[in-house]
């Protein structure tokens, strides 16, 4: 019986759902499907029953689940105990990339690491900046073990386990021959004869409310909206189009092109 049947397993019983839980570990709900009925067929019992609306536990799924829990937290405690026998450091893989940058988490490792000394910290790139469908989640504990990053509350219920470190304020990136690149501060007034680049409604809480905030004040402001989450060619086309682009504090220096205005 394999360890990652019995997560997908857990992982049904707290969404409810064969498709939560493919869109939450980033395969497809066949695959999430197969899993399942591999262990059914292993433990020759049913152990969901589905419905139009979901899935729910048989008396069996109840049981089995207990076991479930208990044979990951065990696998899981095995796995450190054997590093912990043998004087062998842990590893802590943190993913940064030019969109997940590591410097906000470089103070809190210096303030704990004697206390863990056990561990030692990696430091691993990410591939590619994948934030338009959020598939860097999907290697957390495959590519990598912490990623910091932007979340709000949006991404953190359903898709990763959060610690607030601190947090970001929005601003403004312009091109540096933009008039708005010498202003210490802007406003949403200042925006009035500028086209802003931003994400569309619905990827982010924090931005949703921004963008309802723009609006009310100036409905007729000239908005292009991304196709989703940032990646390094929206920063490119915010120079390209001369746009001002909705920005955050951790990328004020990613582009040599823009100028970060704060609010």
């Amino acid at each position: 019986m394999e360890t990652h049947n019995l997560r997908t397993f857990i992982s049904v019983v707290e969404s409810g759902s064969f498709t939560k839980t493919a869109e939450q570990n980033f395969i497809s709900s066949t695959a999430v499907m197969k899993q399942i009925n591999r262990l059914e067929n292993e433990l020759e019992t049913q152990l969901f029953i589905r419905s139009s609306t979901g899935v729910d536990l048989t008396p069996s799924g109840k049981v089995f689940r207990k076991y479930a829990e208990e044979v990951i937290k065990l696998t899981d405690d095995v796995y450190a105990d054997c590093h912990k026998a043998d004087g062998t450091a842990q590893t802590i893989r943190l993913g940064t990339s030019l969109l997940h940058p590591s410097a906000p988490f470089m103070q809190t490792w210096h303030r704990i690491k004697a206390q863990v000394p056990n561990y030692q910290l990696q430091i691993t790139q990410l591939s590619n900046d994948l934030t338009a469908s959020n598939r860097e989640y999907a290697m957390l504990g495959r590519d990598f073990d912490i990623m910091i990053g932007t979340f709000d509350r949006a991404t953190t219920r359903s898709l990763v386990q959060a610690i607030p470190l601190g947090t970001y304020q929005f601003g403004i990136a312009v091109r540096s021959d933009n008039p708005l690149a010498t202003q210490e501060i802007v406003s949403i007034g200042d925006l009035q004869d500028q086209t802003l680049l931003m994400v569309p409604n619905g990827v982010s809480e924090k931005n949703d409310q921004l963008l309802h905030e723009i609006l009310r004040i100036n409905p007729n402001i000239s908005i292009n909206y991304t196709t989703g989450r940032y990646d390094i060619n929206v920063f490119n086309k915010a120079v390209n189009d001369n746009s001002a682009l909705i920005s955050l504090t951790p990328w004020e220096n990613i582009h040599p092109n823009l100028v970060f205005v704060p609010p």
